[in-house]
């Protein structure tokens, strides 16, 4: 028989007395749906039964619904120094229910320090591995894991697929729960997916109760979250603008570059033609002196054979990307023909 107790806290003890079992959804939806509706003076009243039961009794259920109505009522009205109060009280009473890895991941993740985050993910894990169909647990830890992410943490890609996947499954189990729906568009946003992301989180904002005591406290985190995917989404557009701005400078002074080398190796070729032409000019002058017309023309061909062969080595340094070397090849040889064939033909007629 229930000690005598105040009627408001008699109240919710009779909800205790019939609950689903504590491994399961139903056992979390049904509990915060009693602290959607708790007052103040209620949770004072629920605050002193769990205090003057905890060290008498063993824990069970009704004591461990009771401590989580708590840490729920005062998670969801953002009293973390409450809640964090409560779990140091009275956590390592219930250290042994399966659902309490879960409880000390959203405590974790509330406190946000980097040390606290980096728990939150490591008790989210654990309480998925104790409760592996419960979707509030596979919700919470998709949720550590972008929370990490989005505070600059390193989270692999196979760890953001895993959370994504759990969270899919989540809201296709629960698909009229909002923040769910919040949740999947944070992940999208981390996988660079932001038109899907605004309208996962937009979702939510749509679906979310107005009738619930901390509606406003939700919406507020909903636009948050949606205004930080469109920050994050005109971040990346402008970072992909710079990046193809840089590109398409590089490439354009890479072209620059190739003009102007190119130009000066037409320009020292175009000198080295004049020059030979010059050369040839006086060579051919001093060679018709005193020879007769057969022997000065063997020994022009062999001045031109010599003139052309000295012009392609001096193209070949200054050689560029678009020239055919087979081309070289071919000059080359004719020309070597020529000053083979002519010799030969001045050492006959002599």
């Amino acid at each position: 028989m229930m000690e005598a107790t105040s009627l408001s806290e008699q109240s919710i003890i009779e909800k205790l007395d019939n609950l689903p079992e504590h491994t399961t959804r139903d056992f979390e939806l049904t509990l915060t749906k009693i602290a959607e509706t708790l007052e103040e003076t209620e949770y004072s009243q629920l605050m002193l039964y769990l205090e003057n039961r905890i060290a008498s009794q063993t824990a069970n259920q009704i004591l461990f619904a009771s401590f989580v109505i708590l840490t729920i009522y005062a998670r969801r009205m953002k009293n973390i120094s409450q809640f964090r109060e409560i779990v140091e009280r009275f956590g390592e009473k219930f250290i042994d229910f399966p659902l309490y890895p879960h409880i000390l991941s959203l405590l974790y993740k509330e406190i946000g320090t980097n040390d606290a985050i980096e728990q939150a993910v490591a008790f989210a894990r654990e309480a998925t591995q104790k409760l592996p169909n419960q979707v509030g647990v596979l919700h919470n830890y998709a949720e550590a894991v972008v929370h990490i992410k989005e505070h600059g943490f390193m989270v692999s890609q196979e760890e953001l697929q895993e959370a994504y996947n759990y969270i899919n499954r989540v809201v296709h189990l629960s698909p009229r729960y909002a923040k769910f729906h919040c949740t999947r568009g944070r992940i999208l946003a981390a996988l660079g997916k932001f038109n899907e992301a605004k309208e996962a989180i937009r979702k939510a904002i749509d679906m979310e109760e107005s009738s619930k005591k901390d509606y406003a406290i939700r919406i507020n985190d909903y636009l948050y979250h949606l205004s930080r995917v469109q920050t994050n989404e005109f971040s990346q557009v402008f970072s992909d603008k710079i990046a193809l701005t840089e590109k398409s400078f590089d490439e354009a002074k890479d072209e620059i570059d190739q003009s102007i080398s190119k130009l000066k190796s037409e320009n020292l070729q175009m000198l080295g033609f004049f020059t030979a032409i010059i050369s040839f000019t006086i060579g051919s002058f001093n060679i018709l002196g005193d020879k007769n017309f057969l022997e000065s023309a063997l020994l022009i061909l062999i001045l031109s054979g010599a003139l052309v062969l000295a012009f392609v080595g001096f193209g070949l340094l200054f050689q560029t990307k678009n020239q055919h070397p087979w081309r070289t090849v071919i000059i080359s040889l004719l020309s070597l023909g020529v000053i083979v064939g002519s010799m030969a033909a001045y050492y006959f007629i002599n």
